[in-house]
């Protein structure tokens, strides 16, 4: 439970929200009212004592900003006002809790501790902070992940571990931290008096050296050896050294923990199976559990992430409206993975100033157009052929021909508007590709093409869905090569 030292054993209660006051008081006159509340309203103090003050942010980001622009003001502003207080530090705290100011008493001794707040998780000291917003009801679903969220969620309810570790893999922004918090959270809620670790491996392997070259080493070992719970985010940065003592440490540990019946659990970018500088030893211990991937996002998944999304966000800012072409738009365009997803959304709501601007598709193309930009790829006429072709049931030599029946020349200009849209080809160049017509040609489909959309709605959707479909569209494997049958979906990333 995260503690605030009392400082000032004659101050009396209240004084240092005066101190943090008048802090904050000096630097909304010097910095402004709008910098002020982007940047410091959001800060809390943690703890205040003489040996230091320990300010949180909400994100690595905010923090490194904060320390950057106003950390040498808000340093000397603390030794001016409070001269008995220790050095200020930012740390990163994902969900930052106001220091329980009423709570510090004159009647306490100097070395007393006052708790915060009984709804702070118990964690083992050093543990990642729980994000509340990482929940069993806040995961969203699909065939990618449905099997790795069952299997979280029966760990988390019953006492003696029946798989053990439980190793989730894949790559990153898929959810694999998000079912490592909704864990520790169920399990706490369950039980309170759980020790409960949620480490980094980076942390582990930070904390194993510090130990070593403090002479430290029981104590690192009574802590991690002790605990109900142990969960170790991106494992594959241990699994990955040959050798070293922080491997040996790591599995030392593994086997006290899994001998006692603690449930472990590891994510990695990889199947354990496909570590190569472990022994065999050692890597049949990590498949002795449940090894569960969680795989790529589909379509349907990621338009269920993004409406669950909004809705959340519907209630916090009720001006928000992203209808459902906005959120297919991005959920076709955007295809990585979730956290990549809901870094645009948040630009969207940010963009439209809360729902002041329209959500359009025009609009999105702007707003989004670094994220849209990762995922564009050369697309070639000879697709666009091929795709428009195929959706009206044609051959492309159709669409090549001097055939000028109308179920031909319709999809002929929406090939031709499609070319201009989605290449850099000239209008002579894409007439050549289109049986060698003339540039007035591909100029005059062009024109036809944009009056029908913004004339019939039902059309405006038709090019539209093909202009997706291309750009989502496989790339043909090169001359020679073997084309297999999974080449006929695009290539989802693993998380």
């Amino acid at each position: 439970m995260r503690t605030v030292a009392n400082i000032d054993p004659q101050a009396g209660e209240g004084k240092f929200e005066q101190i943090w006051n008048r802090v904050r008081d000096r630097l909304k006159a010097d910095i402004g009212a709008q910098r002020f509340t982007y940047w410091i309203e959001p800060l809390r103090v943690i703890s205040a004592s003489e040996t230091r003050v320990v300010i949180a942010c909400s994100s690595r980001f905010e923090r490194d900003k904060v320390v950057e622009s106003h950390g040498e003001k808000i340093a000397q502003l603390f030794a001016a006002f409070a001269p008995n207080l220790g050095a200020v530090e930012f740390t990163v705290e994902t969900r930052p809790k106001a220091v329980a100011l009423s709570a510090i008493s004159s009647s306490r001794p100097a070395s007393a501790e006052v708790a915060v707040s009984m709804a702070e998780p118990p964690l083992v000291q050093g543990s990642i902070p729980l994000n509340r917003a990482c929940t069993f009801g806040s995961f969203v679903t699909g065939r990618s992940n449905q099997v790795a969220f069952n299997e979280a969620r029966r760990a988390a309810e019953i006492e003696v571990p029946t798989a053990n570790p439980l190793f989730f893999y894949g790559g990153t922004g898929l959810g694999k931290s998000h079912l490592m918090h909704a864990m520790a959270w169920r399990v706490l809620e369950r039980d309170p008096s759980k020790r409960v670790l949620f480490i980094t491996a980076e942390t582990f392997m930070r904390r194993f050296v510090t130990a070593l070259r403090g002479g430290a080493q029981l104590e690192f070992k009574d802590i991690l050896r002790n605990v109900d719970l142990l969960l170790v985010d991106d494992v594959h940065f241990i699994l990955n050294k040959e050798g070293t003592a922080t491997q040996e440490e790591f599995f030392h540990t593994f086997d006290s923990l899994t001998d006692n019946n603690k449930q472990i659990v590891l994510s990695a970018d990889r199947s354990p199976s496909l570590f190569d500088k472990v022994s065999d030893r050692v890597r049949s211990r990590l498949i002795k559990g449940a090894s569960v991937e969680i795989g790529g996002t589909d379509l349907d998944l990621r338009l269920a992430i993004l409406e669950a999304k909004v809705e959340k966000l519907s209630k916090e800012r009720p001006g928000i409206a992203i209808g459902s072409d906005a959120l297919h738009y991005m959920a076709q365009r955007i295809a990585s993975n979730t956290r990549e997803l809901e870094g645009a959304l948040n630009r969207v709501v940010t963009q439209s100033e809360s729902g002041a601007r329209p959500v359009t598709i025009e609009n999105l193309q702007v707003w989004l157009a670094d994220f849209l930009k990762v995922y564009d790829r050369r697309v070639t006429i000879e697709e666009i052929k091929r795709k428009v072709a195929e959706h009206f049931q044609l051959k492309v030599a159709d669409l090549e021909s001097p055939n000028r029946s109308r179920s031909i020349v319709r999809p002929r200009q929406i090939a031709m508007f499609l070319s201009r849209a989605l290449t850099p080809r000239s209008f002579p160049e894409i007439g050549k590709r289109f049986g060698d017509r003339d540039h007035t040609t591909v100029m005059h489909a062009v024109t036809t093409v944009k009056a029908f959309i913004e004339s019939d709605a039902h059309f405006a959707e038709e090019v539209e869905g093909l202009r997706l479909s291309i750009r989502n569209w496989p790339v043909e494997p090169a001359s020679g090569e073997a084309k297999s049958v999974s080449s006929a979906a695009p290539v989802q990333p693993q998380i």
